[in-house]
């Protein structure tokens, strides 16, 4: 067997056991707690595993979760996505196969934030020290530290002291 096919069928594993794991962990019927556990287990990087708190239904992405950074004391509400790669609206692909240009990048995501019921983070972005994320807020640029973000547009609305 060549090296290509055995890549592929080890990636096609390592899909199937990332997906297994994300529906157990989106589960409403297993512990917050346990589900930071089985998110790492997938690849995605705690400072501190057992101090964040992860809702139901979370999602963090399938294809790159090892690009999730999640930093100490971290609440995220329950509907949450969180995305790692994206497509390119500027560029479309020369590839014959794909009309779109795929890319992906880092989500980090520092100390002490709360991200709200329903949010969805996309595009490489840092959300920063102490930020507060309200509900249903989709986040496509850099929060800054302290920052409370609220509204459709991810409007700050003040810092925090």
């Amino acid at each position: 067997m060549n090296k290509k096919i055995e890549s592929k069928k080890e990636y096609g594993l390592r899909r199937l056991v990332n997906k297994i794991l994300q529906a157990i962990a989106r589960s409403s019927l297993v512990p917050i707690k346990m589900r930071s556990i089985l998110q790492s287990m997938r690849g995605v990087n705690f400072k501190n595993i057992y101090n964040t708190q992860i809702g139901d239904n979370v999602v963090f992405d399938e294809i790159y979760p090892h690009y999730i950074y999640i930093g100490d004391r971290c609440g995220i509400a329950a509907g949450t996505r969180i995305l790692t790669h994206f497509i390119d609206t500027e560029r479309l692909s020369d590839h014959p196969d794909h009309h779109f240009r795929y890319y992906q990048g880092k989500v980090i995501i520092e100390d002490d934030v709360f991200i709200g019921t329903n949010c969805v983070i996309a595009k490489p972005v840092t959300i920063g020290k102490g930020s507060v994320i309200g509900a249903n807020v989709v986040i496509t640029k850099d929060v800054p530290a302290g920052a409370v973000m609220v509204g459709a547009k991810a409007v700050n609305i003040k810092k925090v002291e």
